[in-house]
Parts: structure tokens; sequence; C-alpha cells
């Protein structure tokens, strides 16, 4: 189930909201000052594998803002 972020346009508050479908995503509310003016904010994200990553063992996370080793 995707947690998505939010940002209130009245009151600047981040937020993460659990949204079960496109539809719950459009009645989103910020739960600071209840305002319905939020806009979802592109967010990194994290995966893990079982397997190697280039000779660093398992467990890495990736995500989009870059490699730890670069």
């Amino acid at each position: 189930m995707p947690i998505y972020e939010f940002l209130c346009k009245d009151c600047r508050s981040i937020f993460e909201q659990l949204c079960f479908s496109s539809r719950d995503v459009e009645t989103v509310r910020c739960p600071r000052c209840g305002s319905k003016k939020v806009s979802k904010l592109l967010s990194t994200f994290s995966s893990r594998s079982s397997g190697g990553f280039g000779g660093f063992g398992s467990g890495f996370g990736s995500s989009c803002t870059g490699s730890r080793f670069s």
C-alpha cells in the first residue's frame, strides 16, 4: 500500500498519507490546517535485494538520490 508525501499549499506543512486508491489521493486534507489545497510530492524510495551488489554484500538499498559510493 503506497504512502505518499504531500505539501499543503496553505500552511506549507509536509505530511505523509496512506492511500489505498487514486480516489483516496483526491480527498487528502492537511492534518495540520484541514486544507484541501495539497500537492503530491515526488519521493525517493528504497529497495532491498537478497543478492550481492558490486562486491559490497547484500542489504544495500537503492534510491533516486544517488550512490553512497561515488
